[in-house]
C-alpha cells in the first residue's frame, strides 16, 4: 500500500498557521516530499520520518533562493518590531501601531506587539472571520473590529503606504495623533543591511513604515541547510516549485542547488551520506520529474497494492 504522511511545521513556529511538509511514498518505490510553502527550521531535521530516509524527489519552496535573502531568524525580526512598538508608545502614547498583513500569516508579529503592549487586537470583520479558523482561543479573546477600541491594527498590506496611512489617522482626531506601521515581508530585505538596526522607516509627517525582513518562508541560508540535510540521506531531484517562469530563473536557482550539493553537510547530527549522486534538473528538463500523468499517478498512490 502506498504511504502519505503529513509532517506539521509547527515545531519551528515559523511557517503560516496549518502547513505541512507532505512525505509521499509510492508502490514503485520512490519517495517524494513536497515541502510547499515553508519556513525551514532545524527541528525539521529530528523528523523521525525523515531519517535514513533517501527521498528521490524534493519539491521545494523556491521563493527567496537568492543569497541577498539572507534574511535574520524570525524571532529576532519579530523582536524588533516589539522593541519598536514599545519604544513608540513610551515616548509617545497617542501612538497607533499597526501590522501588515496577507489573507494569513504574520500572525506572530502583531501577537507578540499586542502581548508586548498588553492590548487588544483590532482586525476587520473577515480578517476575524479568517483567524477563527486557527482554533486560537487565547488570539481570539484579543480580537475587536471596533477601531477605537485598541492602539494595534492589522490591516491589508497594499494600505502600507504613507499618503493612505495619513488619511487613516485623520480618522482618530483627539484618540491617536501619530502611526507607526510595520510591512512584514522578506521581500523588504537588502544585503545592504548588515543587522536589523541599519532598518529605517519610510517617513512623511506623523506616519513611519518599518519594513521589516519577516516572512513564513525560508531565507536563502535555511533553504541551504534544509536541502543539505537532506542530501545526506541521498537526495536525487530538485524541483523548485517558485520562480520558475522563465529559463535563466530556473538555471540560476540550478547553479546554487549544484553549489550547495559541492560544499557537503553543514547541518548537525546528520545521517551519514550513502554515496548516491544528486542529480540536478537541466533548464529545460526541470519539469520531468513531474509525473506526466498526475491524477493516474494519485490514482494509483491511493491503491492498496
Amino acid at each position: 500500500m502506498s504511504v502519505y504522511s503529513r509532517l506539521h511545521q509547527s515545531a519551528g513556529v515559523t511557517s503560516c498557521p496549518g502547513s505541512v511538509l507532505i512525505l509521499f511514498k509510492l508502490p514503485n518505490g520512490l519517495i517524494y516530499l513536497h515541502t510547499g510553502d515553508f519556513r525551514a527550521h532545524q527541528r525539521m531535521e529530528l523528523y523521525p520520518q525523515l531519517q535514513n530516509l533517501r527521498v528521490h524527489h524534493l519539491y521545494l519552496d523556491t521563493t527567496y533562493c537568492d543569497p541577498k535573502y539572507d534574511f535574520p531568524k524570525q524571532d529576532s525580526v519579530v523582536q524588533f518590531a516589539v522593541n519598536t512598538a514599545l519604544r513608540a508608545v513610551q515616548e509617545n502614547p497617542k501612538t497607533l501601531i499597526l501590522c501588515g498583513t496577507y489573507t494569513i500569516g504574520k500572525e506572530k508579529v502583531f501577537k507578540a506587539i499586542s502581548d508586548a503592549l498588553g492590548c487588544n487586537i483590532c482586525v476587520e470583520s473577515d480578517k476575524k472571520r479568517i483567524l477563527s479558523c486557527y482554533n486560537d482561543d487565547q488570539l481570539m479573546k484579543k480580537l475587536v473590529t471596533d477601531k477605537k477600541a485598541s492602539r494595534l491594527h492589522v490591516v491589508g498590506m497594499a494600505k502600507l503606504n504613507l499618503k493612505r496611512l495619513a488619511l487613516y489617522l485623520e480618522e482618530f482626531h483627539g484618540l491617536f495623533d501619530n502611526i507607526v506601521a510595520f510591512k512584514p515581508t522578506g521581500w523588504t530585505h537588502s544585503s545592504k543591511s548588515n543587522s536589523l538596526a541599519d532598518i529605517k522607516p519610510s517617513k512623511w509627517g506623523r506616519i513611519q513604515i518599518y519594513g521589516i525582513p519577516y516572512s513564513e518562508h525560508s531565507s536563502y541560508s535555511e533553504m541551504k541547510r534544509f536541502v543539505q540535510f537532506l542530501r545526506a540521506s541521498g537526495t536525487t531531484h530538485i524541483i523548485p516549485t517558485v520562480n520558475v517562469g522563465r529559463p535563466d530563473q530556473r538555471a540560476f536557482m540550478e547553479s546554487h542547488f549544484k553549489d550547495w550539493m559541492s560544499q557537503g553537510n553543514t547541518s548537525s547530527g546528520m545521517n551519514g551520506h550513502d554515496g548516491s549522486q544528486t542529480r540536478l534538473h537541466g533548464t529545460n528538463a526541470w519539469r520531468s520529474a513531474t509525473p506526466s500523468n498526475p491524477s493516474k499517478t494519485l490514482e494509483t498512490f491511493f491503491k492498496k497494492k
